[in-house]
């Protein structure tokens, strides 16, 4: 049977596993966290396409009626879980970046700010819930699609933008342009940073590790310092430098 979102359901399947829907019946409210806390690992560790709505029953602990009564649709588990694990990490940002202190400007040093942004998303432990989100987001901020880019959207364009703000008070000599491209280097950096899977401790003999936070973090903040600092690439009238700054 296909339902009218495209999504092909196994009767057959659905009937085997609802004969067993005593058995599996969760209290009222339990059904539901369990899903996305399944789905979390799930998706982290095989993305949205390689994992089924049979594979999520099962590591639920639920039946597949459940998961269409309380989803519909794979994608919907996929925004949730997002949203879910986005918000603390939000949450987070914004009470580092509000415990700042200001200058007698009222702006906050650039390098605080930036260590604001990128101090939740580093204070993991592998293997760990924050981890499998780092995880998740690498995957889903690698992947085409208006789908993938909505729920990242939802999840931090808000958050985003205001760092972009605070950024750009402390760099009054460049373009907004500029302060634009700077930061989706740096999104990019921490989430290249946060997926790593040796490769850094691998190419440095085991002098770098990219899960030592402080140092990570350190490094980072110092690098994106020097290139928010560095001179814009635009010229007065707006148009682009060329490559040598003149």
């Amino acid at each position: 049977m296909t339902r009218n979102d495209g999504i092909t359901i196994d009767e057959n399947a659905m009937t085997t596993i609802e004969r067993h829907d005593e058995a599996k019946r969760l209290p009222h409210g339990q059904a539901k966290p369990r899903i996305l806390d399944a789905a979390e690992v799930l998706f982290a560790n095989a993305g949205l396409d390689g994992v089924s709505f049979r594979d999520l029953a099962k590591a639920a602990g639920v039946s597949l009626s459940a998961i269409h009564y309380h989803f519909g649709s794979k994608r919907a588990v996929l925004a949730d879980v997002f949203a879910r694990r986005a918000r603390r990490l939000v949450e987070r940002r914004l009470a580092l970046l509000r415990g700042l202190h200001r200058n007698r400007q009222g702006q906050y040093r650039l390098q605080d700010v930036l260590d604001a942004f990128l101090r939740p998303a580093f204070e993991v432990t592998q293997g760990d819930r924050n981890d499998l989100f780092n995880r998740l987001l690498a995957r889903l901020a690698v992947e085409s699609g208006e789908v993938m880019r909505k729920i990242i959207s939802e999840a931090f364009d808000e958050n985003d933008l205001l760092f972009i703000d605070e950024i750009a008070k402390t760099v009054p000599h460049l373009k907004r342009e500029d302060v634009h491209w700077r930061f989706h280097f740096f999104v990019g950096a921490m989430i290249y940073t946060m997926s790593d899977a040796g490769q850094l401790m691998g190419l440095s003999g085991g002098r770098c590790d990219a899960h030592d936070t402080e140092m990570a973090l350190k490094n980072m903040v110092s690098a994106f310092t020097a290139l928010f600092e560095a001179t814009s690439t635009y010229a007065d009238d707006g148009s682009p430098l060329d490559s040598g700054g003149r």
